[in-house]
């Protein structure tokens, strides 16, 4: 690295993110010369109804999830890592939970090389391909084809992180328009509003040597603020020269002797030398001028060479400072500085995305270099209103479709650059045959309505048929705050989320929003969600009608919520898509009546789902409390009745179900714990085991329990549920689970207790009444045990949500399907399943023997091969049931 380049790049920076309120700042709308004598009225009605038509089967069809697939410090390829393996491995598994769309980092060429995550942007067309500059920090552009095409093989989308508010890493260009704002920037400009010039974004050469007739000998820097208002004194920045001869010096920093205001002041100066910076500040007193005295000896610059100039601030606490003369050999020669900015695009590696200052503010377009559009917040800003600047980001954009896959937008910083540009792109998408299926933009601002004054006006600026294709969303800030502060925050009332956020606080559409938890920008201490964050994705991927929900991958893989997510997820795929109205039944002023045993109002949020395809209500409780919730609480009762039995297809309530009473149920959680309940139907049933079932007593024994080995946890994947401990007379957790035909799919299965005297019960261990989240039908009953074999009703049994009449297994041969029950008492006669089957596959066989209970013999506990249920695998588990039933299999898939 030359001595020039190796200076500039040790006092580059990079730019901290800030936000503030957007300014209130209009644009005309676009003439489209497309629908002129066209009758625009019949055009309108027919996108009005195609548009009407779209979005609610949109809604009623499918539910998209987002990911967002990375985070601030992933590992990269520069840490010998390469993370678009790890998302391209992912992919089916990610597709299986459920997600639609994966938010990929930025993928172009940044300034700042593999260590950065891609934020500066420099080559846009380079996404790690063989330009000579090899990987990313994501891999190189194989790896991305890989992510990308993974992706599309198990159905889900990649999203794009693009940024077309800023630009980086250019080659240093002469800046006229630059040095006209520095030089010509005034006390009026600044009291009017007019931003000095980031010092931090430029320097400034003066050529040496050669033809220039400036050579060894002093150079006398005056410096001093161009509007001397007073805003600027006293902001500090540091000096700093080099040439191609002489850098960076690896010396301590020197300081200002004051004062230093040189000739004109009568005051003296301070000696500045090559490569070491020189502290100073802006002057309020005096002639408010620091003098820096430079002495190039022969040896400091080459026969022809460049003298460069840094003035940067310290801290980014920009201030308008400027030589204002430079003094050599009795002449000012401050009009042979030129100023340079690193903008010049037109020769990257790809060849591709070429452009120069005049695609960057300033550059003679009006703009005060202020506000949330026009302040320079990142790097180079674009000016957007620049037709070439459209043009080649435009371009860049139809690429990433058409060359690399991408079939979705996540817009950096929107709140920094125009509605219509946003507008424009999509416009411009749309007409090409290009309609990604996520657009979403991340305007910066916990203000709803803020968020939704910038959806509003870039659909002001879409084509009617763009957005009938397209649809543009926001993230959701306002109701993530509200959702870190019921976690995060002592006191604070929960019950104000339900009137937070794009949709429920500013009236917009849940096609506008998409709500999340966490991101790469919340990574600090206090930024991200500290205390049970899946309490708020609880929230947002449940209640359907507020938004896009998006996950936030170090919260789902890194965080350990990877398998509460998914479960939230398969429930809402399952009994939540499509519900299209909602009621918040414990919020502020409930006209619902509200009885606490335990927890508290203000710490519960509990909501009622309606109209839902399945035509069943679904209920969503949150407790925020750091004690149990146990409310009988009021709901709507338009589509229920008094009995009704609400199932907990979640298994967090600990309860299994709640039943309508009147008009309320009750409902029960742990502390800082969720679940989701579901209007299903009721069952009743009786069977007995052969292993563990006693003749003498006509019941099974409890042994397994009373010895306290019965896990808390079911042993059915098919639905884990948890309790806090086993009740009393419990034998073993069986699986209930509902068929319309045998060999069909199931359509529901719960996790219940078998008691002692064959009733199956609710975790309770009391109510023999079984919710399952099915609606009301005829169905086979099926009761499975971990080492028994299946066996399913004779048929199918008619099933409502209100009442339930007993099915008795024990009764009969006949009350079994295929007659799959051996009998184990004649007087009274009681009928069972068969024990032996120790892998659960549905036969006894030699495998159940000898890979089960040979390694299992002598051991005591909760073991497959203990048929007799008694807590011990001993030769009577093989003698007495394994050998009686080898051979003999279930009918039950």
């Amino acid at each position: 690295m030359s001595a020039k380049s190796l200076a500039w790049s040790h006092r580059r920076t990079s730019f901290k993110r800030i936000t503030m309120k957007s300014k209130n700042e209009s644009f005309p709308s676009k003439n489209n010369a497309r629908h002129k004598g066209v009758d625009m009225k019949n055009v309108m009605i027919l996108w009005l109804l195609v548009f009407s038509f779209t979005m609610l089967t949109n809604q009623i069809l499918c539910q998209d999830f987002l990911l967002q697939g990375w985070y601030w410090n992933y590992p990269g390829t520069e840490d010998g890592h390469l993370w678009a393996d790890t998302l391209e491995a992912r992919a089916q598994s990610l597709a299986q939970a459920g997600f639609t769309h994966v938010w990929l980092p930025p993928l172009s060429r940044a300034s700042f090389g593999s260590s950065s995550n891609g934020y500066d942007p420099q080559d846009l067309y380079d996404l790690g391909e063989e330009y000579g500059g090899g990987a990313t920090r994501f891999g190189t552009r194989t790896d991305v084809d890989n992510v990308v095409a993974a992706c599309a093989t198990h159905g889900i989308k990649a999203v794009a992180d693009v940024v077309y508010n800023h630009r980086d890493g250019g080659r240093p260009e002469k800046n006229t328009a630059v040095e006209g704002w520095i030089e010509n920037y005034n006390w009026t400009k600044c009291q009017n509003g007019d931003n000095a010039y980031p010092s931090d974004r430029f320097r400034c050469i003066l050529p040496i040597g050669g033809s220039t007739g400036r050579g060894t000998g002093t150079y006398y820097f005056k410096i001093k603020s161009a509007s001397e208002h007073d805003k600027f004194y006293n902001k500090a920045y540091k000096a700093y020269m080099w040439t191609n001869a002489v850098g960076w010096q690896n010396v301590p920093d020197v300081s200002e002797s004051e004062p230093n205001g040189g000739g004109g002041c009568g005051e003296p100066n301070n000696t500045i030398t090559l490569g070491r910076n020189m502290l100073a500040n802006i002057d309020a007193m005096g002639c408010k001028i620091d003098e820096f005295a430079l002495t190039l000896n022969a040896g400091d610059f080459e026969t022809t060479d460049t003298l460069f100039i840094s003035l940067m601030n310290l801290n980014g606490d920009y201030s308008d400072h400027y030589v204002y003369e430079l003094w050599y050999n009795s002449s000012n020669i401050q009009g042979s500085i030129e100023y340079q900015t690193f903008t010049d695009f037109t020769k990257m590696p790809s060849g591709l995305g070429g452009m120069n200052y005049m695609n960057f503010k300033p550059n003679g377009n009006p703009t005060q270099l202020a506000g949330d559009w026009d302040w320079m917040w990142f790097f180079y800003d674009y000016d957007q209103y620049v037709q070439t600047t459209k043009d080649v980001l435009w371009a860049w954009t139809s690429w990433l479709w058409t060359d690399v896959g991408i079939r979705g937008l996540r817009m950096d910083a929107v709140k920094h650059f125009s509605y219509e540009f946003v507008g424009d792109l999509l416009d411009n998408l749309h007409d090409n045959s290009m309609d990604p299926t996520l657009v979403v933009g991340e305007f910066y601002d916990g203000n709803a309505f803020a968020l939704k004054s910038w959806l509003d006006n870039v659909k002001a600026n879409m084509d009617a048929d763009t957005k009938a294709a397209i649809q543009p969303r926001v993230f959701d800030f306002a109701l993530r705050d509200a959702l870190k502060n019921a976690c995060d925050t002592f006191g604070n009332d929960v019950r104000t989320i339900f009137t937070s956020g794009l949709v429920d606080a500013a009236g917009a559409s849940g096609f506008d929003a998409i709500t999340f938890v966490g991101n790469h920008d919340f990574r600090d201490p206090g930024q991200y969600v500290e205390n049970d964050p899946i309490l708020p994705y609880a929230y947002i991927l449940t209640n359907n009608q507020i938004g896009l929900p998006c996950v936030f991958y170090k919260d789902y893989i890194n965080g350990g919520l990877q398998t509460r997510i998914d479960s939230l997820l398969a429930v809402h795929k399952k009994y939540i898509y499509g519900a299209f109205s909602r009621d918040y039944l414990s919020r502020s002023g409930s006209p619902y009546a509200q009885s606490f045993s335990s927890g508290y109002d203000h710490t519960t949020i509990l909501y009622q789902l309606m109209n839902t395809p399945l035509a069943r209500d679904v209920f969503v409780g949150i407790n925020f409390a750091g004690e149990p919730l146990n409310v009988t609480h009021g709901v709507n009762m338009a589509s229920l009745s008094s009995g009704d039995i609400l199932v907990d297809v979640l298994g967090r309530s600990g309860t299994g179900s709640t039943t309508m009473s009147g008009n309320a149920a009750t409902f029960k959680l742990p502390a800082r714990d969720y679940s989701v309940w579901v209007k299903g139907v009721q069952a009743k049933c009786k069977i007995m085991l052969e292993g563990p079932y006693d003749p003498d007593t006509n019941e099974m024994n409890t042994t397994l329990n009373l010895a306290g080995d019965i896990p808390t946890i079911s042993p059915f994947a098919q639905d884990p549920r948890r309790v806090s401990s086993i009740p009393d007379d419990i034998v073993d957790w069986v699986l209930l689970e509902l068929r319309s035909i045998i060999a069909g799919e199931s359509l529901a299965a719960r996790s219940v207790f078998l008691h002692k005297d064959g009733r199956l019960l609710e975790l309770d261990g009391q109510s023999e009444i079984i919710g399952l989240s099915a609606a009301p039908g005829d169905y086979h009953l099926i009761v499975r045990h971990r080492n028994h074999l299946a066996a399913a009703s004779a048929a199918p049994i008619a099933l409502t949500s209100n009442s339930a009449t007993l099915y008795d297994f024990t009764i009969a041969k006949s009350q079994y399907y295929n007659a799959d029950a051996t009998l184990l008492d004649a007087d009274p006669v009681r009928y069972g399943l068969y024990a032996g089957d120790a892998d659960g596959n549905g036969q006894v066989q030699n495998s159940d023997k000898n890979d089960f209970w040979r390694n299992q013999t002598g051991l005591a506990g909760y073991h497959s091969a203990d048929f007799s249920v008694n807590g011990q695998v001993q030769n009577d588990d093989k003698n007495d049931f394994w050998k009686l039933n080898v051979g003999k299999g279930t009918h039950v898939p």
